[in-house]
């Protein structure tokens, strides 16, 4: 009788072991498990830190690389949860080769020397010019837009909707940097810029912006985790994230070549403003966004419909058009790879010009972006040979297209994509 209610007794305990287990959600970093299941709800990136608790993930260089900027804070969050080493069978059973692993090690120690020797040169400092520039542009495209749009003349109104085209377009890309924290390097002003800027040229959150966006930085191409391959019902960047075959033979789909810059630039943003931003700030009581988002459409009354409807449409053919070029066309995975993997394998930079640079914010230079995120764009351009030369030592590929040549194969993988699956 005893023997049988031991026995039972253990039967209990090893399914509680197990559900246990099955709960717990864990983190890898450097070297130890972190107990992040209470603390999931609670962090500001969104549901990104979900992602490195799966089999496979080490969440190293993903949080050394996004929390630059407050590395103290972090570390301290991190030092508050309960921790475990990880055993050596559990750092080797994480569904890698030993080559890989080895592979993954080398890399790392090569990475993590350069980000030190670029720190160390003063590459993660922002430049208080380069930011006036920059905000003063902005200032500058808004109030010349905005004088031109309310003169009686329909020329006049014309050319101040493209000004304020272009100046949304441009915002874009400060309130991109504002997202990293590399646009000022203080935290809490890069936040309000974010939120004011986002809010007022684009009515839109800044914090839901983030939050997907770190998504797209940390996995690019990634299926599942990538969203900005959660492009359907209206595009489909690649035939894997299309699992019904209908869909894949719908008008949009099948002509998404054709439509992707006059009517599904216009559609995606309208979705955004009028709902998924807006749903989003409510939900999490984003007060600030809320509230720059609102004074965005003070604005458009005094601007008036169609130069409001013409400017959103053209800002949003601009900021879509030149996002799609540095990954649409290139590989998907549905594997964990390393942070530099990511980087090199699914990301393209656009040859660097004068032109090119400033028409894309430095932007151009995506790999160094995706490598070295809160480093400030503008120094991009600097650090691109020693990035080029990582590459080479690894055997990965460091991929640079001209403008034309990137414009010609985004579009050009929309058709092919289109056509797979209407013979799929």
């Amino acid at each position: 009788m005893a023997r049988n209610q031991t026995t039972h007794t253990s039967a209990i305990a090893d399914v509680l072991k197990f559900d246990d287990i099955k709960t717990k959600k864990e983190i890898l970093y450097e070297g130890d498990f972190y107990d992040v299941t209470e603390w999931i709800k609670r962090h500001p990136g969104g549901k990104i830190i979900e992602f490195y608790t799966e089999s496979g993930e080490d969440a190293t260089m993903a949080i050394q690389q996004f929390h630059q900027r407050a590395s103290k804070k972090v570390m301290g969050i991190m030092e508050s949860l309960k921790k475990r080493p990880a055993t050596s069978h559990e750092l080797q059973n994480m569904g890698l080769d030993m080559e890989t692993i080895n592979r993954h090690k080398s890399l790392t120690t090569d990475f993590q020397t350069l980000f030190e020797e670029l720190k160390n040169e003063g590459m993660l400092e922002p430049s208080l010019p380069h930011v006036t520039h920059r905000l003063l542009e902005l200032f500058f495209y808004a109030t010349l837009g905005f004088y031109l749009v309310i003169q009686e003349s329909m020329l006049l109104k014309a050319v101040g909707t493209l000004v304020l085209a272009l100046g949304q377009g441009r915002g874009g890309w400060v309130v991109h940097e504002a997202g990293h924290r590399s646009l000022t390097g203080l935290p809490k002003v890069d936040s309000f810029i974010q939120a004011a800027f986002y809010g007022c040229f684009g009515g839109l959150a800044g914090k839901w912006w983030s939050s997907q966006h770190n998504r797209h930085h940390a996995m690019p191409q990634r299926i599942k985790r990538d969203v900005d391959l959660d492009t359907l019902p209206l595009l489909a960047f690649n035939t894997k994230i299309v699992k019904n075959p209908k869909l894949g033979r719908s008008f949009f789909i099948q002509n998404q070549a054709k439509l992707f810059i006059p009517l599904d630039t216009i559609l995606v943003i309208l979705y955004w403003k009028l709902y998924l931003h807006p749903r989003n700030a409510i939900k999490r009581r984003s007060y600030d966004d809320l509230f720059f988002m609102s004074l965005h459409y003070v604005i458009a009354y005094y601007i008036g419909f169609v130069p409001f409807v013409a400017t959103m449409w053209l800002g949003a053919i601009y900021s879509f058009g030149n996002f799609t070029l540095s990954h649409t066309h290139l590989p998907v995975t549905t594997q964990p790879m390393h942070w530099v993997e990511y980087g090199l394998l699914h990301t393209m930079n656009i040859e660097p010009s004068l032109w090119c640079n400033w028409w894309m914010g430095y932007l151009n230079f995506q790999i160094e972006h995706h490598i070295f995120p809160t480093i400030p764009q503008f120094r991009h351009p600097l650090i691109a040979d020693r990035v080029k030369k990582l590459a080479e030592k690894h055997g990965l590929p460091y991929r640079c297209e001209s403008y034309t040549k990137a414009v010609f194969m985004a579009f050009k993988n929309l058709e092919h994509v289109a056509e797979d699956l209407r013979h799929g």
